[in-house]
């Protein structure tokens, strides 16, 4: 099954754990891909660690805002294997076209 997680809470935020949980339950049986919008992106950052969040990003396709990591300064400085995306568009298509499930946090 393909299966969408858009992911909108940053590290310190409850719907964070929420995601995390359910990523956790499908990364292994499911393929899926991980988009980083709005305050989501700073899971995106070099500095940020968390083993369970390492392991969930290796096992995923991971698309990560533009515009937003530039907001919020942290352009240039992401985990690698993590890829930029400038337009909406991009988000609006897999979601509409890729997926069996989307589910937001």
């Amino acid at each position: 099954m393909q299966i969408g997680f858009i992911l909108t809470k940053s590290p310190s935020e409850q719907g964070f754990q929420t995601f995390m949980t359910f990523a956790q339950l499908h990364v292994s049986n499911d393929n899926i891909s991980i988009y980083l919008v709005g305050n989501g992106v700073y899971s995106a950052a070099k500095n940020y660690k968390n083993p369970d969040l390492e392991g969930i990003f290796k096992n995923s396709k991971v698309y990560v805002y533009g515009n937003d990591l530039k907001a919020r300064g942290i352009d240039g400085q992401i985990k690698d294997g993590i890829n930029v995306f400038e337009q909406y568009d991009h988000l609006v298509r897999d979601v509409m076209g890729n997926f069996d499930q989307v589910i937001s946090f």
